[in-house]
Protein backbone atom coordinates (compact mmCIF):
# COMPACT_ATOMS: atom_id res chain seq x y z
CA UNK A 1 0.00 0.00 0.00
CA UNK A 2 1.47 3.81 -0.78
CA UNK A 3 1.27 6.50 1.97
CA UNK A 4 -1.45 8.46 -0.35
CA UNK A 5 -3.81 7.02 -2.33
CA UNK A 6 -7.63 7.05 -2.84
CA UNK A 7 -9.53 3.67 -3.66
CA UNK A 8 -13.00 3.16 -5.13
CA UNK A 9 -14.51 -0.33 -4.61
CA UNK A 10 -17.42 -2.13 -3.81
CA UNK A 11 -18.70 -3.97 -0.52
CA UNK A 12 -20.39 -6.87 -0.69
CA UNK A 13 -20.91 -6.40 3.29
CA UNK A 14 -22.60 -3.33 3.15
CA UNK A 15 -23.85 -4.18 -0.94
CA UNK A 16 -22.25 -0.58 -1.53
CA UNK A 17 -19.80 1.45 -3.40
CA UNK A 18 -17.38 3.30 -1.24
CA UNK A 19 -14.27 5.90 -1.99
CA UNK A 20 -12.06 6.21 1.04
CA UNK A 21 -8.58 7.84 1.50
CA UNK A 22 -5.62 6.74 2.64
CA UNK A 23 -2.43 9.71 4.07
CA UNK A 24 0.15 7.74 5.53
CA UNK A 25 -1.57 4.64 5.01
CA UNK A 26 -4.07 5.10 7.27
CA UNK A 27 -8.17 6.10 6.26
CA UNK A 28 -8.89 9.46 6.44
CA UNK A 29 -12.20 9.59 4.58
CA UNK A 30 -14.67 7.45 3.78
CA UNK A 31 -17.52 8.49 1.87
CA UNK A 32 -20.45 5.80 0.09
CA UNK A 33 -20.78 6.80 -3.16
CA UNK A 34 -22.53 3.95 -5.14
CA UNK A 35 -25.63 6.18 -5.81
CA UNK A 36 -25.59 10.16 -6.42
CA UNK A 37 -28.86 10.93 -6.58
CA UNK A 38 -28.80 10.23 -2.60
CA UNK A 39 -27.31 13.82 -2.66
CA UNK A 40 -28.68 16.50 -4.09
CA UNK A 41 -25.51 18.90 -2.90
CA UNK A 42 -24.99 21.16 -5.82
CA UNK A 43 -28.02 20.82 -8.28
CA UNK A 44 -29.43 23.93 -9.21
CA UNK A 45 -32.93 24.08 -10.23
CA UNK A 46 -35.68 26.25 -10.87
CA UNK A 47 -37.84 26.33 -7.53
CA UNK A 48 -41.05 27.27 -6.94
CA UNK A 49 -41.95 29.17 -3.31
CA UNK A 50 -44.49 27.14 -1.55
CA UNK A 51 -44.84 29.03 1.98
CA UNK A 52 -43.80 32.28 2.97
CA UNK A 53 -43.09 32.57 6.93
CA UNK A 54 -42.64 35.86 8.23
CA UNK A 55 -41.88 35.09 11.99
CA UNK A 56 -39.36 32.53 11.32
CA UNK A 57 -37.63 34.56 8.87
CA UNK A 58 -37.90 32.00 6.36
CA UNK A 59 -39.51 30.16 3.29
CA UNK A 60 -39.69 26.52 1.69
CA UNK A 61 -39.42 26.19 -1.79
CA UNK A 62 -39.90 22.97 -3.84
CA UNK A 63 -37.42 21.85 -5.96
CA UNK A 64 -39.09 18.71 -7.58
CA UNK A 65 -42.41 17.34 -7.06
CA UNK A 66 -42.66 16.97 -3.49
CA UNK A 67 -39.36 17.69 -2.33
CA UNK A 68 -39.49 20.75 0.06
CA UNK A 69 -36.44 22.94 1.33
CA UNK A 70 -35.65 25.30 3.52
CA UNK A 71 -34.75 28.66 2.31
CA UNK A 72 -33.56 32.06 3.98
CA UNK A 73 -34.39 35.26 2.52
CA UNK A 74 -32.40 37.20 5.40
CA UNK A 75 -29.00 35.12 3.91
CA UNK A 76 -30.33 35.16 0.55
CA UNK A 77 -30.90 38.51 -0.92
CA UNK A 78 -30.31 38.66 -4.33
CA UNK A 79 -32.75 35.97 -5.39
CA UNK A 80 -32.66 35.74 -9.17
CA UNK A 81 -36.28 35.54 -9.95
CA UNK A 82 -37.61 33.64 -13.24
CA UNK A 83 -41.15 34.56 -12.52
CA UNK A 84 -42.41 37.10 -9.53
CA UNK A 85 -45.76 37.85 -8.32
CA UNK A 86 -44.82 41.11 -6.34
CA UNK A 87 -41.86 43.52 -7.46
CA UNK A 88 -41.36 43.76 -3.76
CA UNK A 89 -41.59 41.05 -2.03
CA UNK A 90 -40.92 37.17 -2.25
CA UNK A 91 -44.31 35.91 -2.15
CA UNK A 92 -45.87 31.87 -3.29
CA UNK A 93 -45.68 31.19 -6.06
CA UNK A 94 -42.65 32.99 -7.30
CA UNK A 95 -39.76 30.69 -9.25
CA UNK A 96 -36.41 31.15 -8.36
CA UNK A 97 -33.07 29.86 -8.93
CA UNK A 98 -31.78 28.02 -6.50
CA UNK A 99 -28.87 25.68 -5.51
CA UNK A 100 -28.89 22.72 -2.76
CA UNK A 101 -25.93 23.74 -0.36
CA UNK A 102 -27.43 21.21 2.50
CA UNK A 103 -28.58 17.67 1.87
CA UNK A 104 -31.59 16.36 4.46
CA UNK A 105 -30.42 15.63 7.75
CA UNK A 106 -32.44 13.50 10.29
CA UNK A 107 -35.35 15.63 10.72
CA UNK A 108 -34.17 18.50 8.97
CA UNK A 109 -34.98 19.59 5.40
CA UNK A 110 -32.58 20.21 2.80
CA UNK A 111 -31.29 24.04 2.51
CA UNK A 112 -30.83 25.85 -0.64
CA UNK A 113 -29.52 29.11 -1.23
CA UNK A 114 -29.77 31.88 -4.22
CA UNK A 115 -25.76 32.20 -4.26
CA UNK A 116 -25.39 29.89 -7.22
CA UNK A 117 -22.02 28.53 -7.46
CA UNK A 118 -19.82 26.97 -9.78
CA UNK A 119 -16.66 25.51 -8.60
CA UNK A 120 -12.86 25.21 -10.98
CA UNK A 121 -9.74 23.29 -10.14
CA UNK A 122 -8.39 27.07 -8.70
CA UNK A 123 -11.79 29.01 -7.91
CA UNK A 124 -15.28 28.92 -7.16
CA UNK A 125 -17.50 31.66 -8.66
CA UNK A 126 -20.47 32.54 -6.90
CA UNK A 127 -23.10 34.84 -8.26
CA UNK A 128 -24.83 35.98 -5.13
CA UNK A 129 -21.91 36.95 -3.07
CA UNK A 130 -20.03 39.41 -4.84
CA UNK A 131 -16.50 39.36 -2.63
CA UNK A 132 -13.03 38.01 -3.50
CA UNK A 133 -12.02 35.71 -0.76
CA UNK A 134 -9.14 33.50 -0.55
CA UNK A 135 -8.60 30.25 1.15
CA UNK A 136 -7.51 30.25 4.32
CA UNK A 137 -4.83 27.54 3.97
CA UNK A 138 -2.64 29.69 2.01
CA UNK A 139 0.30 31.71 3.23
CA UNK A 140 -0.11 35.28 3.48
CA UNK A 141 1.96 36.10 0.74
CA UNK A 142 -0.03 33.75 -1.86
CA UNK A 143 -3.36 35.79 -0.32
CA UNK A 144 -1.90 39.32 -1.41
CA UNK A 145 -1.10 38.39 -4.66
CA UNK A 146 -4.80 36.12 -5.47
CA UNK A 147 -6.58 39.43 -3.83
CA UNK A 148 -4.34 42.04 -5.95
CA UNK A 149 -5.45 39.50 -9.26
CA UNK A 150 -9.06 39.02 -8.01
CA UNK A 151 -9.99 42.47 -7.58
CA UNK A 152 -7.98 43.39 -10.78
CA UNK A 153 -10.93 41.37 -12.85
CA UNK A 154 -13.49 44.30 -11.74
CA UNK A 155 -16.10 42.02 -11.65
CA UNK A 156 -19.60 43.75 -10.97
CA UNK A 157 -21.71 40.21 -10.86
CA UNK A 158 -19.83 37.93 -9.34
CA UNK A 159 -17.34 36.80 -6.60
CA UNK A 160 -14.31 34.69 -6.31
CA UNK A 161 -13.22 32.05 -4.35
CA UNK A 162 -9.85 31.08 -4.48
CA UNK A 163 -9.19 27.27 -3.91
CA UNK A 164 -5.90 26.42 -2.11
CA UNK A 165 -5.17 25.24 -6.06
CA UNK A 166 -4.68 28.80 -6.62
CA UNK A 167 -0.94 29.06 -5.28
CA UNK A 168 -0.11 27.49 -7.79
CA UNK A 169 -1.54 28.38 -11.09
CA UNK A 170 -0.32 31.49 -13.41
CA UNK A 171 -2.06 34.67 -14.20
CA UNK A 172 -3.14 33.20 -17.58
CA UNK A 173 -4.35 29.78 -15.99
CA UNK A 174 -6.54 31.62 -13.22
CA UNK A 175 -8.24 34.07 -15.97
CA UNK A 176 -8.40 31.42 -18.05
CA UNK A 177 -10.66 29.11 -15.40
CA UNK A 178 -12.13 32.63 -14.86
CA UNK A 179 -13.77 32.37 -18.61
CA UNK A 180 -14.97 29.09 -17.99
CA UNK A 181 -17.12 29.74 -15.31
CA UNK A 182 -18.51 32.55 -16.31
CA UNK A 183 -19.47 31.06 -19.49
CA UNK A 184 -21.36 28.30 -17.52
CA UNK A 185 -23.29 30.62 -15.80
CA UNK A 186 -24.59 32.61 -18.81
CA UNK A 187 -25.23 29.56 -20.18
CA UNK A 188 -27.45 28.23 -17.66
CA UNK A 189 -29.31 31.88 -17.45
CA UNK A 190 -30.25 31.54 -21.30
CA UNK A 191 -31.45 28.22 -20.40
CA UNK A 192 -33.75 28.47 -17.31
CA UNK A 193 -35.43 31.51 -19.17
CA UNK A 194 -36.98 28.66 -21.54
CA UNK A 195 -37.70 25.70 -18.46
CA UNK A 196 -40.71 26.04 -16.13
CA UNK A 197 -40.88 25.52 -12.08
CA UNK A 198 -39.32 22.14 -10.55
CA UNK A 199 -36.54 21.87 -12.94
CA UNK A 200 -33.11 20.84 -12.86
CA UNK A 201 -30.91 22.89 -14.50
CA UNK A 202 -27.45 21.88 -13.58
CA UNK A 203 -26.98 18.51 -11.96
CA UNK A 204 -24.05 18.48 -9.87
CA UNK A 205 -20.54 16.40 -10.99
CA UNK A 206 -21.08 13.15 -8.47
CA UNK A 207 -19.15 13.66 -4.90
CA UNK A 208 -16.00 11.47 -6.35
CA UNK A 209 -15.22 12.72 -9.39
CA UNK A 210 -15.51 16.70 -7.23
CA UNK A 211 -13.12 14.99 -4.91
CA UNK A 212 -10.49 13.83 -7.33
CA UNK A 213 -10.57 17.55 -8.72
CA UNK A 214 -10.64 19.13 -6.02
CA UNK A 215 -7.57 17.05 -4.07
CA UNK A 216 -5.05 19.15 -3.17
CA UNK A 217 -1.49 19.48 -4.50
CA UNK A 218 -0.12 19.50 -1.28
CA UNK A 219 -1.72 16.00 -0.42
CA UNK A 220 0.74 14.57 -3.04
CA UNK A 221 -1.75 11.61 -4.13
CA UNK A 222 0.60 8.84 -5.38
CA UNK A 223 -2.35 6.58 -6.93
CA UNK A 224 -6.37 6.51 -7.78
CA UNK A 225 -7.44 2.82 -7.98
CA UNK A 226 -10.68 1.53 -8.76
CA UNK A 227 -11.69 -2.07 -10.08
CA UNK A 228 -15.57 -0.66 -11.05
CA UNK A 229 -14.78 0.41 -15.46
CA UNK A 230 -17.54 2.67 -15.36
CA UNK A 231 -15.98 4.96 -12.53
CA UNK A 232 -12.55 4.21 -14.19
CA UNK A 233 -14.07 5.78 -17.46
CA UNK A 234 -15.16 8.31 -15.52
CA UNK A 235 -12.35 9.42 -13.70
CA UNK A 236 -10.33 8.81 -16.82
CA UNK A 237 -12.48 11.53 -18.43
CA UNK A 238 -12.78 14.01 -15.63
CA UNK A 239 -8.91 13.77 -14.70
CA UNK A 240 -8.28 14.45 -18.56
CA UNK A 241 -10.39 17.56 -18.72
CA UNK A 242 -9.47 19.23 -15.02
CA UNK A 243 -6.60 17.13 -13.66
CA UNK A 244 -3.94 15.78 -16.33
CA UNK A 245 -1.25 15.88 -14.01
CA UNK A 246 -2.90 12.64 -12.42
CA UNK A 247 -3.82 10.65 -15.46
CA UNK A 248 -0.42 8.35 -14.71
CA UNK A 249 -1.86 7.79 -10.91
CA UNK A 250 -5.15 6.19 -12.35
CA UNK A 251 -5.31 2.18 -12.41
CA UNK A 252 -7.89 -0.15 -12.92
CA UNK A 253 -7.34 -2.94 -10.67
CA UNK A 254 -8.19 -6.78 -12.57
CA UNK A 255 -6.70 -9.02 -10.39
CA UNK A 256 -8.90 -11.69 -9.77
CA UNK A 257 -7.09 -13.72 -7.31
CA UNK A 258 -7.35 -10.71 -4.16
CA UNK A 259 -9.96 -8.38 -4.39
CA UNK A 260 -9.36 -4.93 -4.00
CA UNK A 261 -11.59 -4.43 -0.77
CA UNK A 262 -9.45 -7.06 0.66
CA UNK A 263 -6.15 -5.81 -0.66
CA UNK A 264 -6.72 -2.65 1.31
CA UNK A 265 -8.88 -3.72 3.85
CA UNK A 266 -11.67 -1.88 3.17
CA UNK A 267 -14.71 -3.52 4.89
CA UNK A 268 -12.08 -3.78 8.09
CA UNK A 269 -11.48 0.06 8.02
CA UNK A 270 -15.57 0.86 7.57
CA UNK A 271 -16.51 -1.43 10.61
CA UNK A 272 -14.17 0.25 12.39
CA UNK A 273 -15.31 3.93 12.07
CA UNK A 274 -19.17 2.42 12.81
CA UNK A 275 -17.67 1.68 15.97
CA UNK A 276 -18.29 3.88 19.20
CA UNK A 277 -15.01 2.48 20.84
CA UNK A 278 -11.64 3.73 19.08
CA UNK A 279 -8.55 2.09 20.65
CA UNK A 280 -5.24 4.57 20.62
CA UNK A 281 -1.42 2.95 20.60
CA UNK A 282 -0.77 3.92 23.64
CA UNK A 283 -4.20 1.50 25.10
CA UNK A 284 -6.54 4.45 26.04
CA UNK A 285 -9.17 5.00 23.94
CA UNK A 286 -11.74 7.41 22.66
CA UNK A 287 -15.77 6.76 23.17
CA UNK A 288 -18.03 8.37 20.37
CA UNK A 289 -21.78 8.67 20.71
CA UNK A 290 -24.18 10.93 18.36
CA UNK A 291 -27.38 12.09 19.56
CA UNK A 292 -29.78 14.24 17.80
CA UNK A 293 -28.57 17.47 19.27
CA UNK A 294 -24.71 16.71 19.13
CA UNK A 295 -21.63 14.29 18.90
CA UNK A 296 -19.61 13.36 22.12
CA UNK A 297 -15.97 12.22 22.60
CA UNK A 298 -15.15 11.43 25.84
CA UNK A 299 -11.59 10.14 26.50
CA UNK A 300 -10.30 7.89 28.42
CA UNK A 301 -6.44 6.69 29.74
CA UNK A 302 -8.26 2.64 29.44
CA UNK A 303 -5.18 0.33 29.40
CA UNK A 304 -2.37 2.88 29.35
CA UNK A 305 0.33 3.06 32.26
CA UNK A 306 2.08 6.06 32.49
CA UNK A 307 5.68 5.32 34.09
CA UNK A 308 5.69 9.08 34.97
CA UNK A 309 3.40 11.62 37.23
CA UNK A 310 -0.61 11.86 37.01
CA UNK A 311 -0.29 15.26 35.04
CA UNK A 312 2.28 14.28 32.30
CA UNK A 313 0.66 10.74 31.91
CA UNK A 314 -2.95 13.18 31.24
CA UNK A 315 -0.80 14.97 28.54
CA UNK A 316 0.61 12.59 26.41
CA UNK A 317 -3.12 10.51 26.47
CA UNK A 318 -4.88 14.18 26.12
CA UNK A 319 -2.23 14.79 23.05
CA UNK A 320 -2.70 11.67 21.18
CA UNK A 321 -6.44 11.58 21.74
CA UNK A 322 -6.41 15.28 20.06
CA UNK A 323 -4.78 13.68 16.76
CA UNK A 324 -7.56 10.49 16.54
CA UNK A 325 -10.10 13.18 17.33
CA UNK A 326 -9.18 15.34 13.91
CA UNK A 327 -9.07 12.15 12.20
CA UNK A 328 -12.43 10.63 13.04
CA UNK A 329 -14.16 13.29 12.73
CA UNK A 330 -13.05 13.54 8.87
CA UNK A 331 -13.61 9.84 8.45
CA UNK A 332 -17.05 9.47 9.74
CA UNK A 333 -17.83 13.02 8.77
CA UNK A 334 -19.25 13.75 11.74
CA UNK A 335 -20.81 17.01 11.76
CA UNK A 336 -22.63 20.27 13.68
CA UNK A 337 -21.55 20.46 17.36
CA UNK A 338 -18.89 18.20 19.14
CA UNK A 339 -17.85 18.30 22.88
CA UNK A 340 -15.12 16.30 23.64
CA UNK A 341 -14.44 15.37 27.29
CA UNK A 342 -10.89 15.07 27.52
CA UNK A 343 -8.76 14.17 30.68
CA UNK A 344 -8.97 16.58 33.72
CA UNK A 345 -5.78 18.96 33.76
CA UNK A 346 -4.79 21.19 36.40
CA UNK A 347 -2.11 22.39 34.63
CA UNK A 348 -3.09 25.99 32.20
CA UNK A 349 -0.20 25.34 30.43
CA UNK A 350 -1.23 21.85 29.62
CA UNK A 351 -4.96 22.92 28.20
CA UNK A 352 -3.35 25.23 26.13
CA UNK A 353 -0.75 22.96 24.75
CA UNK A 354 -3.36 20.69 23.85
CA UNK A 355 -5.68 23.58 22.32
CA UNK A 356 -3.03 24.57 20.32
CA UNK A 357 -2.34 20.89 19.05
CA UNK A 358 -5.66 20.16 18.51
CA UNK A 359 -6.25 23.51 16.22
CA UNK A 360 -3.12 22.01 14.39
CA UNK A 361 -4.53 18.97 13.66
CA UNK A 362 -7.72 20.04 12.44
CA UNK A 363 -5.89 22.05 9.35
CA UNK A 364 -6.09 18.77 7.44
CA UNK A 365 -9.56 18.75 7.46
CA UNK A 366 -11.13 20.11 3.98
CA UNK A 367 -14.25 20.84 5.62
CA UNK A 368 -13.67 23.65 7.69
CA UNK A 369 -13.90 22.94 11.27
CA UNK A 370 -13.87 24.94 14.40
CA UNK A 371 -11.92 24.70 18.08
CA UNK A 372 -14.16 27.06 19.78
CA UNK A 373 -13.46 26.59 23.67
CA UNK A 374 -12.13 24.70 26.42
CA UNK A 375 -14.44 24.74 29.54
CA UNK A 376 -13.28 24.54 33.00
CA UNK A 377 -14.25 21.11 32.75
CA UNK A 378 -12.06 20.33 30.23
CA UNK A 379 -14.86 19.77 27.86
CA UNK A 380 -13.90 21.25 24.34
CA UNK A 381 -16.69 22.76 22.02
CA UNK A 382 -15.98 21.90 18.62
CA UNK A 383 -18.33 22.87 15.76
CA UNK A 384 -17.47 21.51 11.89
CA UNK A 385 -19.90 22.65 9.12
CA UNK A 386 -22.57 20.39 8.11
CA UNK A 387 -23.06 19.08 4.08
CA UNK A 388 -23.38 16.17 3.21
CA UNK A 389 -24.34 13.19 5.31
CA UNK A 390 -22.64 11.01 7.85
CA UNK A 391 -21.30 7.89 7.68
CA UNK A 392 -23.65 6.36 9.50
CA UNK A 393 -26.30 8.05 8.26
CA UNK A 394 -25.16 7.17 4.38
CA UNK A 395 -25.38 3.43 5.75
CA UNK A 396 -28.45 4.21 7.91
CA UNK A 397 -27.05 3.07 11.31
CA UNK A 398 -26.28 3.48 14.65
CA UNK A 399 -23.46 3.34 16.36
CA UNK A 400 -23.23 0.52 18.02
CA UNK A 401 -21.51 0.27 21.50
CA UNK A 402 -17.99 -2.21 21.69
Amino acid sequence: MLNNSLVITSSTKYNKIFMVQYEKKKPVEIRCIENNTDSLIGNIYIARVNNVVKNLEAAFVEIEKGTICYYEPSKNREPIYIKRQSPNKMCQGDEILVQVQKDAHKSKQASVTDNLSFTGKYMVLTSGDKSISVSNKLSQEDKKRLLKLGHSYNLSEFGIIFRTNAAIASDKELSNELAILTDNFNNLMLKAKHKTALTLLNQAMPDYLQTIIGLYDSFCIEKIITDNLDIYENIKQAVSLYRPEFTNLLEYYTDSIISLNSLYGIDLDIDKALQSRVWLKSGAYLVIETTEAMTVIDVNTGKYEGNKKAADTFLKVNKEAAKEIARQLRLRNISGIIMVDFIDMDSESNREEIMLALKEYVKADPVKTTIVDMTKLNLVEITRRRSRRSLYEQLNTSIPFI
